[in-house]
């Protein structure tokens, strides 16, 4: 496992609570993302100073709202966000006010999801921005959005993620899905598919829970 996402958007979690996943995570060497519920300086800059190590943008769909997640994310000169070297986003260990926004600045994620028709009209120049570390596709959405919700292999959600996909490709910027099957998940990978958003502890309990009565059903002879 390489990263956990705390969805802000679709759950109650508050900063204080993030903050202790942040730390659990980091602990265990994985990263933290946090998906953010809206574009928002105090929502953002404070997640990052409890400990996130990158932001998941949803709902995108437009160049200028990802100059806004930027420019709040990022210390001058790149941005505008406000300086706190300390605590959990270093791990409590000394550092310099430099090396601290050095490292933010470099090492911060910024992930773009694209999950409406809208940000898909508009990719050219939302792929254009400097900064975007990868760009998610949301399945759920994405076929939402055109009047196919949760149709995964129709052929006009497939046509988008593979559009989506191979712009990707030609701006050199890694691709992603989200899906909550990793069977879905996995036919992307001969598609160039890089980024995975696999599963949710909620589906995870529920998968393990399904299983655990079905193997007593089996033992018991129901």
């Amino acid at each position: 496992m390489d990263f956990i996402v705390v969805d802000m958007e679709h759950t109650s979690f508050t900063i204080s609570e993030a903050s202790q996943i942040y730390r659990m995570a980091r602990n265990c060497g994985i990263s933290p993302l946090v998906r953010i519920p809206a574009i928002d300086y105090e929502v953002i800059c404070r997640n990052l100073d409890q400990g996130a190590r990158g932001i998941v943008v949803p709902r995108i769909t437009s160049a200028e709202e990802i100059h806004q997640v930027i420019e709040i994310m990022k210390y001058p000169p790149k941005g505008k966000r406000g300086l706190y070297p300390g605590g959990t986003a270093v791990g409590y260990c000394p550092t310099t006010p430099a090396d601290f926004i050095q490292d933010q600045n470099d090492t911060t994620l910024l992930i773009v999801q694209i999950e409406n028709q809208q940000a898909v009209q508009n990719l050219d120049s939302i792929l254009s921005i400097s900064g975007i570390d990868v760009i998610l596709i949301g399945p759920a959405d994405l076929s939402l959005s055109i009047g196919h919700p949760c149709e995964f292999f129709h052929k006009d959600v497939l046509s988008l993620m593979r559009k989506v996909i191979q712009r990707c490709r030609d701006y050199k910027i890694p691709s992603g899905v989200a899906y909550a099957d990793p069977g879905l998940a996995k036919s992307w990978i001969s598609e160039g598919v890089q980024f995975f958003w696999v599963n949710s502890d909620m589906n995870m309990l529920l998968t393990g829970a399904k299983a655990v009565v079905a193997k007593m059903h089996k033992n018991n002879g129901q």
